[in-house]
């Protein structure tokens, strides 16, 4: 286990670089969402990667603090995966318009899988949820089917950027030195 160490400093790093990244992440994935060339089942997940941001719900059982925001994280790293094997020319399309954001979130991702192994598991089984996801009774399929559900989801994520996800960056270096404990936090789950 040599490498360990080098993982999780790697890891470390794509933690903190996401979670800096979040408020900008979600904007984009609403721009996503806004595509008419967006496959159906597509949306309905980016939809539901954008609700678990909002409910606050965390796949990672005992993450606190900024910490908990690290499934956030995660899972709309995993989503944007899954959503540009489904609508790769979409996807390639905003790259090419945001290619530093897609670049960033690609190497943050390889880190997250290369530290985390099988531990991913678990987040991988909240992506699959996603579709199924509710909040403030509403639901990622109905979002995103419905122009006024989109126009709350907007506004709601518009909202949680201003009141919680514009996260302090002194804090996030902060936290992320714990960010080491995470994986057996997940191990709890497998």
């Amino acid at each position: 286990m040599a490498t360990r160490p080098m993982t999780l400093a790697r890891f470390s790093q794509a933690l903190e670089e996401g979670l800096l990244s979040l408020p900008e992440d979600c904007k984009e994935v609403l721009r996503l969402i806004d595509d008419p060339d967006l496959d159906d089942a597509s949306r309905v997940l980016a939809c539901g990667a954008l609700l678990h941001v909002l409910a606050g719900t965390n796949a990672i059982p005992g993450a606190r603090g900024i910490l908990a925001y690290a499934d956030d994280v995660i899972v709309l790293r995993l989503m944007l995966e899954r959503v540009e094997q489904r609508s790769a020319d979409v996807v390639r399309a905003h790259a090419a318009s945001e290619p530093e954001l897609y670049a960033a979130m690609r190497v943050e991702l390889a880190a997250i899988r290369e530290h985390l192994g099988e531990d991913l598991a678990v987040l991988d089984r909240a992506v699959d949820q996603l579709p199924k996801l509710q909040h403030e009774g509403r639901d990622a399929a109905s979002l995103a089917r419905d122009d006024d559900g989109i126009t709350w989801l907007y506004d709601a994520v518009q909202e949680a950027i201003v009141a919680r996800l514009e996260l302090p960056s002194a804090d996030v270096a902060r936290a992320v030195k714990d960010a080491g404990r995470l994986a057996s936090l997940l191990k709890q789950r497998l």
